[in-house]
């Protein structure tokens, strides 16, 4: 130290001074380093006047950590980037949805949504206690006419029972019976006629005269056959019987048969009678169940009463409710009284766009309708049609009309309609 500062009074330079200082303090740093790998490579130390600094470049290890770290980063930015755009995506596909369901609501027709269930008329409900009382009448019939097939099959039995004993004569002497007892020897003859008598007491249901077969033997004693089986047997059994008794069961048993007939017409006609009368809104395409005398009932008053049987056709045929059409006519004609419709036979306001518009029309209202019904069907109720929007009265007045108070209109008197049933 002693050296050093008379070297530094010699010198007396302060810029010299520094650079002596800042030598020494180099020396002293490189004699504390630590030794490096082989695989590691340093830079020489740069010194200045006033700070030192040491820079060591990163080793290979180094490198791939910091190039994983680097491709991690990437991945994630890239990650980070999809989920954004897809966020995106949704936000847009959100907001698109939310403006169409605005438009739609905006689109919407009001429209009363209620649907309606109604039973026949009083008309109806009379005639279905008709055709049941007339069903009653029919089966009691038939089983009158069973009971004398009955009659008339124990006769033919006994027609075939008799058919044995060629004259009366033989057939009283060879069923004269005598008791069986343990002495009584029975034949080969007595078996079979004992089974005949049997068979014969099974079809008549007489318990007398199968305990008279098992109980006795005959051609021994008197015994009064025709008291036993109840009948008063004084026919000719060979030809009486088979022309009096065989054939009237046949003509009875198609007699049967055709009241069976009309039977079942009649309860099919009730099951029609009886379903539920239906209008719903927001489905034109189901059937209305409707009779003729439901549609007189609903019409009745009105200039469209004449067409009641029309309205039923035209839902037969096309599909399309009654009711619904009703209501249209109602509207469109108000109620069969418009000018179209008294000298157009135009009901419905078809191919009526304007007020100037000539319209489609018909020789009849009845044709009228049923084009109506059939153009309904096919282009505003069918999918694939040319105006199908959807099957409510709203879905018809998009292009069946133009405005939005057709279809609450429409509806308000289908209603009108379906309270005038019970």
């Amino acid at each position: 130290m002693k050296v050093i500062n008379m070297a530094m009074k010699k010198v007396g330079d302060d810029k010299l001074r520094r650079k002596v200082v800042s030598f020494l303090l180099v020396t002293l740093m490189m004699a504390t380093i630590t030794p490096v790998h082989a695989d590691e490579v340093s830079e020489p130390t740069t010194a200045t006047t006033e700070v030192t600094t040491t820079e060591t470049k990163p080793t290979t290890t180094e490198k791939k950590e910091t190039t994983h770290h680097k491709k991690k980063t990437v991945k994630k930015d890239k990650k980070t980037k999809k989920k954004n755009t897809k966020k995106d995506g949704k936000k847009k596909s959100k907001h698109k949805e939310k403006s169409k369901k605005k438009e739609n609501k905006k689109s919407t027709i009001p429209m009363p949504k209620r649907a309606v269930k109604k039973k026949g008329c009083d008309t109806v409900q009379k005639k279905i206690v008709k055709m049941q009382s007339k069903i009653k009448k029919l089966q009691k019939e038939q089983k009158n006419i069973r009971k004398e097939i009955k009659k008339e099959n124990k006769k033919e039995a006994l027609q075939r029972f008799y058919q044995q004993y060629p004259t009366e004569r033989e057939a009283t002497m060879k069923l004269r019976g005598q008791k069986i007892t343990p002495l009584t020897k029975i034949s080969e003859e007595d078996d079979a006629l004992r089974n005949r008598l049997f068979s014969l007491a099974n079809t008549f249901h007489d318990d007398q005269l199968r305990k008279i077969a098992s109980e006795y033997v005959f051609g021994v004693r008197d015994l009064n056959f025709e008291d036993l089986l109840n009948e008063d047997d004084t026919i000719d059994l060979n030809t009486y019987l088979k022309g009096k008794y065989i054939a009237p069961t046949q003509n009875m048993q198609i007699g049967i048969k055709n009241k069976d007939q009309e039977i079942q017409k009649l309860k099919k006609q009730i099951k029609e009678e009886k379903k539920t009368r239906f209008f719903d809104p927001k489905n034109v395409n189901s059937i209305s169940n409707i009779t003729v005398d439901d549609a007189k009932k609903m019409l009745s008053g009105t200039q469209l009463y004449p067409e009641a049987e029309a309205f039923v056709k035209a839902e037969r045929i096309h599909h399309v409710n009654a009711v619904f059409l009703m209501g249209i006519a109602a509207h469109e004609s108000a109620w069969g009284t418009s000018r179209r419709a008294r000298e157009d036979n135009n009901l419905t306001g078809y191919g009526v766009y304007s007020d100037s518009a000539k319209g489609i029309n018909k020789p009849s209202k009845e044709e009228g309708l049923l084009a109506t019904a059939e153009t309904l069907h096919e282009r505003y109720l069918t999918p694939g049609g040319s105006y199908y929007v959807g099957t409510s009265v709203a879905d018809v007045n998009k292009h069946y009309c133009v405005g939005n108070e057709w279809a609450g209109a429409v509806v308000g008197y289908a209603y009108q309609l379906m309270n005038k049933l019970n």
